[in-house]
């Protein structure tokens, strides 16, 4: 034991050995509730899966509201640049952000002390350097394979892919802490049984809060996220 806590506190493997016991202590606190899961939430890069939307929705069939902002979710701009190319690669958005991360780090830490314990027994730091390298190639292919049966997971277990289309022009209600155009979030659609839970990104520069009520008015079929707009109730 002892032989091995001396390893893992080793300058070639302290970094990951630090980071894993700090990831371990985020987990600990998000099942003891004292952290928010999405605290840590990726800021995802603008792209072309902005929607440059225009007119107003009228919602006096049902409100007698109006639907403030750009609303009808077209497509607008360039392709996506190679950094959101990246994070969908990785399923950044579809799988928590957190658990990609912790994936990650385990891969790095157990790599790093495998291959510097049999590779690296004297602690050579050109060995070391290298080590790294091939450590850091080995990570992302391993994160990728382990990502993906988990986005496959999140994906049936995700009321959001399995929405109807009909949620377009509903109102649904803010559930997480906040939703911008960059930052997903989630909001339930009210319905006959369970809420539909969809994930959304705001269609304009509006920030909403958690329990804000908006309007679902467009949907990105690739990814399944929805955009939402603010409803401004009359007198």
């Amino acid at each position: 034991m002892v032989e091995f806590v001396t390893a893992a506190f080793a300058p070639v493997n302290v970094l990951f050995t630090v980071l894993l016991l700090v990831l371990g202590l985020y987990w600990i606190l998000v099942i003891l509730g004292a952290l928010d899961i999405d605290l840590f939430h990726i800021h995802l890069p603008h792209g072309g899966t902005d929607f440059q939307v225009e007119g107003n929705v009228d919602l006096g069939h049902d409100l007698g509201g109006h639907v403030e902002g750009p609303v009808d979710g077209q497509v607008d701009g360039m392709e996506p640049g190679i950094g959101h190319s990246i994070l969908h690669f990785f399923y950044l958005g579809e799988v928590p952000t957190m658990l990609l991360a912790s994936i990650m780090v385990l891969s790095l830490w157990t790599f790093s002390m495998l291959g510097n314990h049999y590779l690296n027994p004297g602690g050579s730091r050109a060995m070391a350097v290298a080590i790294f390298f091939g450590n850091l190639a080995i990570s992302t292919v391993t994160l990728k394979f382990v990502a993906m049966p988990l986005r496959t997971l999140y994906l049936i277990l995700n009321k959001d892919y399995n929405a109807p289309g009909d949620v377009l022009g509903k109102v649904c209600q803010v559930v997480t802490t906040h939703v911008t155009r960059e930052k997903m979030g989630q909001a339930e659609v009210a319905t006959k049984g369970a809420p539909l839970l969809l994930n959304v990104l705001a269609g304009d520069e509006h920030v909403f809060k958690r329990g804000e009520q908006a309007l679902v008015v467009s949907k990105d079929i690739a990814k399944g996220t929805y955009r939402i707009a603010p409803v401004k109730m009359e007198d």
